[in-house]
């Protein structure tokens, strides 16, 4: 760790030593190491004129050098200056004609100017006299070509082929988890990602993609089991603790999410993103008091995080101090005011507290936001019909058949039209809702519960649940 620490400082030291002279007008002698850690600093930082400009002194220093002709290509195509970058490699192949990175960038440039037949010709003509290692470049670069046609199968194949010339090209590695999402294709991805792992069985990459494959396809137990392999090989891969904890939280295996949580938090320290996350753990263990102290730790850390807000919120919710959560819900949306669901809450949230108007307002404005969202429909109708708004109701569960679609929806309309008195229709629509999703029966009752004592409603149920079980 001081190593880390001593290469940070020594890398200041040389960017201010670098600044200092560049503002006088002069760079004086610098070893080509220095320019390239000074390039690629730059280059990360994403100040692409300044690396340029430190490619500049370098060349004027080390005019017959290749590397630093190369570097300068590399950021012209950065910057989507091909027809610059396609000059200076020009440059560099006569320093270093045999040299393989020419080839590929050129490659690249080609791409970046749609000569996408030509990239692919020059590509092929390189791949005679290569070894495995160049095999593997010179695939995934064609890899890249496709995924610029938008060709993804072809990207597939090709990534495939990188890897198996070099199975631990980590960019080829990256670049599959891509494409995989791109075709879908999780079950090649699965049998292809256990092949790399045979040949190396260390690969955390590998690992990694085969998790993310796993979780695709459903098979959420081995999804987390091969997250595990990749952080337990690679203890500083943040993403495979983080991607197995949401894999665990997802499916409502709490305690583990958070014990792989809390390993992040321990190994790459705090951020909102990562509080927030154990705080919804906690949240979901019921323990509000924790959660709220993690989220109010996120929210210190990124004050326009809205969703640790609404989080906030919903602790307040479920410990019944609405206001609270009214507090919390305006602060959230104060920050995002585009998500359908902080004003449906906020809407629940004042209907607790007998702001009726308030509660009415604020769930028009969440259907408004996500007219497809068919539950805070059934919700805003439900709120009216307890309010013995039943027309009113009717007309929202009207509007909602314009915008959305859902069992819920049949399920509150039936409970309305037995609310008016309406026992045909009612049953009617109770008896669709039943074919369509049995398992949502209850709702029925949730939504007025008055149904409870309602010996027609109780058998239609029992009928129902009889035939879906025999």
């Amino acid at each position: 760790m001081k190593y880390n620490s001593d290469q940070d400082h020594s890398l200041i030291l040389l960017v201010n030593e670098f600044e200092t002279m560049s503002q006088k007008g002069s760079v004086s002698f610098l070893e080509e190491q220095d320019f390239l850690k000074l390039i690629n600093y730059y280059e990360k930082e994403f100040l692409f004129e300044k690396a340029i400009e430190v490619t500049d002194h370098a060349l004027h220093q080390y005019s017959y050098s290749a590397d630093f002709h190369i570097k300068k290509a590399q950021l012209f195509l950065a910057t989507r200056n091909s027809e610059k970058a396609m000059s200076i490699l020009d440059q560099a192949e006569v320093f270093a004609p045999a040299e393989l990175d020419i080839h590929l960038l050129r490659g690249k440039i080609l791409c970046s100017l749609g000569k996408y037949s030509h990239a692919l010709r020059l590509l092929n003509n390189i791949k005679e006299h290569a070894n495995q290692e160049e095999l593997s470049a010179i695939y995934l670069c064609q890899a890249q070509v496709f995924e610029c046609l938008k060709e993804y199968d072809q990207m597939f194949e090709n990534l495939k082929q990188s890897l198996y010339h070099n199975p631990e090209n980590e960019e080829a590695l990256e670049r599959v988890w891509v494409c995989t999402e791109l075709t879908k294709k999780y079950q090649d991805s699965i049998t292809f990602h256990k092949h790399i792992i045979d040949r190396n069985p260390y690969s955390f990459l590998a690992w990694y993609n085969l998790g993310h494959a796993y979780s695709c396809e459903g098979e959420y137990e081995k999804g987390i089991e091969a997250y595990e392999y990749s952080f337990i090989i690679n203890e500083e891969f943040e993403l495979g603790y983080r991607e197995c904890a949401d894999l665990c939280f997802q499916i409502c295996d709490y305690n583990k999410a958070l014990h792989f949580y809390l390993e992040a938090l321990e190994l790459f320290g705090p951020d909102s993103d990562l509080l927030a996350n154990i705080g919804e753990c906690h949240m979901q263990k019921k323990a509000y008091s924790r959660a709220k102290d993690y989220f109010n730790k996120a929210s210190k850390l990124d004050p326009y995080n809205d969703e640790v807000y609404f989080y906030l919120g919903q602790c307040h919710a479920r410990e019944d101090r609405w206001l609270s959560a009214i507090n919390a819900f305006f602060k959230a949306i104060e920050i995002e005011d585009r998500r359908e669901e902080y004003f449906s809450n906020l809407a629940m949230a004042f209907s607790k507290v007998g702001e009726y108007a308030k509660a009415h307002y604020y769930y028009l404005k969440a259907t408004e936001i996500g007219p497809e969202q068919s539950d805070i429909w059934k919700d805003h109708a439900s709120f009216l019909l307890q309010l013995g708004e039943t027309e009113k109701a009717l007309e929202v569960l009207e509007e909602a058949e314009h915008h959305s679609v859902g069992t819920e929806l049949l399920y509150c309309k039936a409970a309305c039209l037995l609310a008016i008195g309406n026992r045909e229709d009612g049953m009617e629509m109770l008896r669709l809702a039943l074919i369509e999703e049995i398992e949502m029966s209850t709702m029925i009752y949730d939504i007025r519960p008055e149904l409870r004592g309602d010996k027609l409603v109780h058998q239609l149920i029992s009928y129902y649940m009889t035939e879906v079980s025999s």
